[in-house]
């Protein structure tokens, strides 16, 4: 989320795009296969 239409976007909820995030458990299969890890 580096550009996309932030100025929509209040600043409370921009300055939660700053932070890394983990990946949600029923998501580790999913970007491991877009990402091609094993």
């Amino acid at each position: 989320m580096k550009s996309h239409n932030l100025q929509k976007k209040s600043s409370k909820r921009r300055r939660g795009f700053r932070k890394d995030n983990d990946v949600a458990a029923t998501d580790v299969r999913r970007v491991r296969k877009l990402l091609g890890v094993k």
